[in-house]
């Protein structure tokens, strides 16, 4: 795996249209081997893999966590957020395609990324603060790239057909927990930043499902935590429950969320341990 510091999303001249779209819009597209530009939306272009998108692609390729990060991917950050993130190696080569794509199309493309079920589409969560209180919303953006030929197609779908049809639901809901992490530390602005072991938490859960499988059974995760045997039966014989158990934790442990609760002994134990602490302070202050 490379690093990489870049905001860039394409190489490619592209235009987003100044309209919010929302699951109702309708839009005229189509892709298929017959138009002239097919493929070329898979070259030069800077793709962000979230969490379920890796786990997809690694078990289509039969490998582990780690040698699919090593062999097919770079470090990236978003943005002011100072969070990693996992972006998809293009191949170097003049053109700077995909590793999957081919003249005939998508060798991976039952397991394709979420960004490209969603393109031409963009979409986008924002918090809003209402009388309610804080609520998300989704809306969607359309990208034009001048390349792109498919708009002149004769196919006119909803957003909402096309996600479905894209599969690009399934991708949404299963990467929900990321999503609401990154939404949550963007709504605490860049001075609040989280500490390396906070950072390193979160780019394990989020990139090597493997290496925090090791994490939660073979440590003393399970001793801290109080888990039921429900769940500690799903997330063992199950890597996506695991992947959404390790997004709640995160929130636990990095924002106070109670979604996963350290065992009362456990938590007794450690407001000793501060107690204790803050009397040493206050006794080593003391004239």
């Amino acid at each position: 795996m490379e690093e990489q510091k870049t905001g860039q999303t394409s190489a490619k001249k592209s235009m987003i249209e100044p309209t919010r779209y929302n699951l109702d819009s309708r839009f005229r597209f189509r892709c298929h081997k017959g138009v002239k530009c097919f493929t070329l939306c898979c070259r030069g272009i800077n793709i962000i893999l979230p969490p379920y998108d890796i786990i997809r692609i690694k078990n289509r390729l039969k490998v582990s966590s780690e040698e699919f990060l090593q062999k097919y991917t770079r470090l990236d950050f978003l943005g002011h957020t100072q969070l990693p993130v996992i972006t998809l190696k293009m191949l170097d080569v003049e053109d700077g395609r995909c590793p999957f794509v081919t003249p005939d199309g998508c060798t991976i493309y039952s397991d394709r990324p979420s960004t490209c079920r969603y393109y031409p589409i963009g979409m986008t969560t924002c918090k809003e603060q209402s009388k309610e209180g804080v609520r998300e919303e989704d809306f969607y953006l359309m990208v034009r790239e001048n390349h792109c030929l498919g708009f002149q197609e004769d196919k006119e779908w909803t957003i909402e057909e096309w996600r479905k049809d894209q599969g690009v639901d399934i991708y949404d809901e299963m990467n929900r927990g990321w999503m609401e992490i990154i939404l949550r530390k963007k709504s605490y602005g860049p001075t609040a930043e989280l500490s390396k072991g906070a950072l390193q938490m979160f780019f394990m859960v989020y990139s090597d499902i493997d290496k925090f499988r090791q994490f939660v059974f073979e440590s003393s995760f399970l001793e801290k935590y109080d888990i039921s045997n429900e769940t500690r039966a799903k997330i063992e014989s199950d890597e996506l429950e695991l992947m959404k158990f390790g997004f709640d934790w995160l929130k636990s442990a990095l924002f106070g969320a109670e979604a996963v609760k350290l065992k009362d002994e456990v938590l007794q134990a450690k407001v000793r341990e501060m107690r204790e602490k803050a009397g040493q302070a206050a006794s080593k202050a003391t004239p």
